[in-house]
């Protein structure tokens, strides 16, 4: 489960993962990263992850962020935030694996995470059609 959270003109997009994501979520989730991709350029993903029952190993963060394999030409960056110091290696196998810049950042850091996605190279210039 997740939902979207800030307003769909800010520069960063933040999604609140309450859950295991579903093919349903996956589809939502695409068509809000396509939406925003075509008003403010390659996005900026802001990702805040609650611990929930299957949130348990690196396969699992792999499988909920899936969405990623479908548009993850559309993202420039993300930042992780979470609950479990010990996931942060599971973040970075994902970025190394799958292609994004990303960087896991304690709950006590959600103000670097989001001064972190800020300082990346702007992409409003390079609007996707």
């Amino acid at each position: 489960m997740f939902k979207r959270l800030g307003k769909s003109n800010d520069a960063v997009l933040t999604l609140h993962f309450t859950g295991e994501i579903g093919d349903r979520e996956t589809a939502r989730i695409v068509g809000i990263i396509q939406a925003h991709a075509a008003r403010h350029g390659r996005v900026r993903l802001f990702l805040l992850m609650d611990h929930y029952v299957s949130f348990n190993s690196a396969e699992s963060l792999y499988e909920d962020l899936r969405f990623t394999r479908r548009c993850g030409d559309l993202i420039a960056c993300m930042a992780i935030v979470g609950d479990r110091p010990w996931k942060s290696t599971w973040v970075g196998l994902f970025g190394l694996f799958g292609a994004i810049e990303t960087n896991y950042f304690d709950r006590t850091e959600t103000q670097e995470a989001r001064q972190w996605l800020m300082k990346k190279p702007s992409f409003h210039e390079h609007k996707i059609a």
